[in-house]
């Protein structure tokens, strides 16, 4: 099939399921405001903004063109041709039609896609371009790891980032990926010196560095973002006491002080945080969202106004205190929240409607092969594949891995950093029953 014939046949089908399930109607959040309304008018406010301008920017051109009912079609398009990118990058390497067609389908209506087509927030398109850097990275391998190739992994990181920086973790991981690729026996032979492997990291690198040196002489804050910390706050002022939370030193304690009073006072007028052992992860994820919103936040507001920086400062503050007389207490949250995210990134699969009808169709063919005495093995491993295997869990891992340093491993989290794992399930099952049914056509001849 032609390449561009499938793409049209991807985003077809890809409109017409959005189409029957409602999925092409703008959906807002509590976060679309801040990016709907982003500050464009002055650059001192844009770079106070706890959101990076990627996104609006995208948001307000698509606006002018054919208003904001019309980023679900965008945000389709940009994830069918990331989707459809994936199986012409695979069927490059070699893998057979079928496959690569199954992976780009799991990809294409995955979780991700389902969940987030419609809402305007960063989560479906920077998903989309994470996927794309994962292609690239692919790419990269299979042309000979040239700086050009490593420019289009930087290009799509950077997007990404732009977007949502919680994609700062692609730029580790381009080089540990990078670096895992190279030393692969399936890796197609290349004359470039190893050191290429620092191309893409060092454009990533640059791009971050140069933004936030912009930040740091515009509004005095060399960061990405006054953001992220008070993400943390949702979690650490959850795995201490109040007595323990009281006990912090110098500011930090004025703060912790009015986070008890505010949550106490929230608490008097009759709002309610989820029930459950404080101390576990299920309990901490459920209370998260309304520790920073309803309580931290509005604490720290009450201190230090409405400066974004200062009071990121001062979370920032308080999250040191408690980490350093606490440590273990955050050792065990990581350790909880990594088994929390491999718990949920395979529900998700599993729960899946689409994905859940593919795994019932391929138990009951299987049942029937065995049934029928059908034992043939399975043709070997293909390049493309196993290229994608170490694409797909080195992004996931370090992407999960990132996130759990400050948030819990929430669905439209985990799902994202997941994006390309039952691309490579999918397209392995596919692989083993187009081989089973060659080999038994093949007996019966």
């Amino acid at each position: 099939m032609r390449p561009l014939i499938l793409l049209f046949l991807l985003v077809a089908s890809m409109l017409g399921l959005a189409v029957a399930s409602g999925r092409l109607e703008p959906h807002y959040v509590d976060d679309s405001s801040s990016y709907v309304n982003y500050p464009f008018d002055s650059l001192d406010a844009a770079l106070r903004s706890v959101r990076t301008p990627g996104y609006p920017l995208l948001v307000k051109s698509v606006s002018k063109v054919a208003g904001i009912g019309a980023m679900p079609w965008f945000q389709l398009v940009l994830h069918a041709i990331a989707s459809w990118w994936l199986c012409v990058e695979l069927r490059r390497w070699g893998t057979p039609t079928a496959p690569a067609i199954g992976a780009m389908l799991a990809v294409a209506f995955g979780c991700t896609f389902m969940d987030n087509v419609s809402i305007i927030a960063t989560d479906g398109p920077a998903a989309s371009l994470g996927l794309m850097s994962g292609i690239a990275m692919l790419r990269w391998v299979r042309v000979g790891q040239t700086i050009t190739a490593a420019a289009w992994i930087a290009l799509f990181t950077v997007l990404a980032i732009t977007l949502r920086p919680a994609y700062l973790a692609l730029a580790p991981w381009t080089l540990i990926c990078g670096l895992m690729l190279q030393r692969c026996a399936f890796a197609p032979v290349s004359h470039r010196p190893a050191v290429y492997v620092i191309v893409a990291p060092a454009l990533i690198t640059i791009a971050v560095v140069a933004w936030m040196s912009l930040r740091a002489a515009v509004v005095g804050d060399f960061a990405v973002l006054p953001f992220g910390h008070q993400n943390l706050a949702g979690i650490t002022v959850q795995i201490v006491s109040d007595d323990e939370l009281l006990a912090t030193s110098g500011e930090s304690a004025k703060l912790a002080a009015e986070i008890i009073r505010e949550r106490d006072r929230i608490i008097a007028e009759g709002f309610r945080f989820n029930e459950g052992d404080p101390s576990a992860t299920m309990t901490i994820e459920g209370r998260w969202n309304d520790i920073i919103y309803q309580v931290v936040v509005p604490a720290v507001r009450k201190i230090h106004g409405d400066d974004t920086i200062v009071n990121h400062r001062a979370i920032a503050a308080l999250n040191r205190d408690i980490i350093s007389r606490y440590p273990m207490r955050y050792v065990r949250w990581l350790s909880l929240a990594a088994r929390r995210a491999a718990w949920g990134i395979a529900a998700d699969i599993v729960m899946h409607p689409l994905f859940l009808i593919a795994i019932a169709v391929s138990l009951c063919l299987e049942w029937v092969r065995t049934m029928r005495g059908s034992f043939t093995a399975s043709r070997g491993d293909d390049r493309g594949l196993s290229a994608l295997f170490v694409v797909a869990f080195t992004y996931v891992v370090i992407q999960t891995g990132f996130v759990i340093l400050t948030s819990p491993p929430l669905g439209r989290f985990a799902d994202a950093t997941a994006i390309m794992v039952p691309a490579w399930i999918a397209a392995r099952a596919v692989g083993y029953f187009q081989s089973q049914q060659s080999r038994e056509t093949t007996a019966v001849a």
